[in-house]
């Protein structure tokens, strides 16, 4: 047997259970995983010297194709700089392999190059952590290595999804002999298979089912990445007391949701706009205001769809916790609900005092929006809104942390072209955006689009630099000076260390970074320009383009909080 068969036997093992890309980090002491993948026919590499840009583009990638991506890095702190990219993954139950090359036991902390504590480094931010066998002559041990990679690319996959972390303790010799050959697809007998399933039993949907028709007002809340959930949730909300309820991250384009509750929320006081039932699903909700009203006003029941075991309540009101796919748990209550109604025969089809209320706020607030940003002011909230009326048809957007994502969720109503929206909302950083979206574009047929603030760009700026950027890939940074959401939170902007502290000020600009990395450079500084770069920026090309929007960040934030407070119902 070839010393580093079992090595190769990884790359084997990964690809006959449904990966297909790994980013690999350039790297002595992982020159066998390397290669592995890399001689593997059934797999795609892309070479990313940078750790941390690497770890956010395959997270990227996994979140554009629900597949599990593997990464790969040598030993030391090659490791620590995936962190960022896996506690995102984490959190956002995304699906990753994260494969550590490390010295061997015995000479961690003995002085020797590139060793740190690489065992469970990523402590809870991964589903699992193993290290495998540092010999592996035994067959035991290679039946421990096949047994520990099909189980982590299980648990990757399988809900919740998210990161696995394998450390792989390689001795020299690091490379294979010249007449050292492995042949790809003879090992088929290696794999394992899991399957998962996991339905209600008549008993409690009997009991769900008695909560849900005896409901005076019933919410839907929907929560980041809930695609693909348009046909059950257009059924619901023709309830005549129901109410679906969604951020911009949600990706839910059914007509009748509420999307302008961020605008209407701190108007209202009526006790009729309560919930008697909150159904939610979903990860993370972007709207404080949506957070504090529930958990303000409490409803009598709330049912949580979520396969993950934890017990996550942010609404403080949680009633029911429901461990089952969101899709097949809407399908039943629809189809049940439809049955109902079908023996029943017709029925009043006046909608409930709760519905109207809920939805008469979102036409005042439809209307608003629309004749409140397309002005003759120019800031960040102006040029937000003219790039959204831009944007393709069934193009890919990523949204920044900070600003950009909150401007998109007041403004949701101008991504009415079937955009699907991302933004790294499990840990909400601003680091990495710019790799998760080229990642993304990477595996976007479309216009792949990322919105963000100039420290955000500046941040991860080193994305730029990877080899072989997609041309569907653009770029729009919206560069103020500084860190603006500073200027619009109360604490930090009654300080006078605010500048410097908080905004951290600068003066750069994107077009030197475009000039070193061949991507077609564009600025604007009024309407004017806008409009005109706008005409052209989204068209195909053969490079990636960025535009960099210029606006002053105390007229931003004073146009914004403007903006805000003169909304009346």
């Amino acid at each position: 047997m070839p010393l580093l068969e079992p090595v190769f036997r990884i790359s084997e093992i990964c690809s006959l259970k449904g990966i297909e890309d790994v980013i690999i980090c350039p790297g002595s002491r992982s020159a066998a995983i390397t290669l592995a993948f890399n001689r593997n026919p059934e797999i795609r590499t892309k070479v990313i010297a940078d750790e941390r840009s690497a770890a956010f583009y395959g997270l990227g990638m996994a979140l554009e194709t629900g597949k599990t991506v593997a990464l790969v890095c040598t030993s030391g702190s090659a490791a620590l700089n995936f962190a960022p990219a896996v506690s995102e993954a984490f959190f956002q139950e995304i699906p990753m392999l994260v494969l550590t090359a490390d010295r061997p036991p015995e000479w961690i902390h003995q002085y020797d190059g590139q060793t740190i504590f690489q065992k469970d480094i990523y402590g809870k931010h991964v589903k699992k952590a193993f290290e495998l066998p540092v010999d592996y002559s035994h067959p035991d041990a290679r039946w421990q290595i096949e047994r520990i990679f099909n189980e982590a690319i299980d648990l990757s996959q399988a809900a919740p999804k998210g990161p696995v972390h394998i450390n792989v303790p390689i001795r020299e010799p690091f490379y294979p002999e010249d007449y050292e050959e492995y042949e790809f697809g003879s090992n088929k007998k290696h794999i394992r298979r899991v399957a998962h399933q996991a339905i209600i039993n008549p008993e409690d949907w009997a009991d769900l089912l008695e909560i849900w028709r005896n409901a005076d007002g019933i919410m839907v809340a929907v929560g980041q990445n809930s695609q693909d959930l348009e046909e059950e949730l257009s059924e619901l909300s023709e309830g005549q007391n129901v109410v679906v309820v969604a951020d911009v991250i949600a990706n839910i384009q059914v007509p009748e949701v509420i999307r302008c509750h961020d605008l209407f929320l701190p108007k209202i006081s009526e006790p009729t706009f309560n919930p008697d039932l909150l159904l939610t699903f979903g990860k993370s909700f972007i709207s404080k205001s949506l957070k504090q009203f529930l958990r303000k006003h409490k409803p009598k029941y709330h049912f949580h769809i979520q396969e993950n075991p934890e017990l996550i309540d942010p609404l403080q009101s949680m009633t029911h916790k429901i461990e089952v796919n969101a899709k097949y748990f809407l399908k039943e209550v629809a189809e049940t609900l439809d049955f109902e109604k079908f023996k029943e025969g017709e029925e009043d089809t006046e909608e409930s005092d709760f519905k109207l209320n809920w939805q008469n706020a979102e036409l005042s607030a439809r209307k608003y929006i629309h004749r409140s940003v397309f002005v003759e002011d120019f800031a960040e909230i102006q040029a937000t809104a003219m790039i959204f009326d831009a944007l393709p048809e069934y193009s890919g957007l990523h949204l920044g942390n900070s600003m950009p994502v909150r401007y998109a969720n007041y403004l949701s109503v101008l991504l009415d072209k079937n955009q699907k929206v991302s933004c790294n909302r499990g840990t909400s950083g601003i680091d990495g955006i710019v790799s998760t979206a080229l990642g993304q574009a990477a595996k976007y047929e479309g216009i792949y689009t990322c919105i963000l603030g100039d420290v955000s760009f500046f941040y991860d700026s080193n994305a730029l630099y990877i080899n072989g950027l997609s041309a569907n890939f653009r770029c729009v940074v919206i560069n103020n000076g500084g860190g603006n959401i500073f200027r619009l939170i109360d604490g930090p902007s009654k300080q006078p260390e605010l500048e410097e502290f908080f905004v951290t000020s600068q003066k750069r600009n994107a077009g030197s970074i475009c000039a070193e990395t061949g991507i077609k450079y564009f600025r604007a500084s009024n309407q004017l320009e806008l409009s005109e770069i706008l005409k052209v920026f989204f068209e195909k090309s053969d490079t990636p383009k960025l535009l960099e929007v210029f606006t002053d960040g105390e007229t931003d934030a004073t146009i914004f909080k403007s903006f805000k407070s003169e909304f009346t119902l």
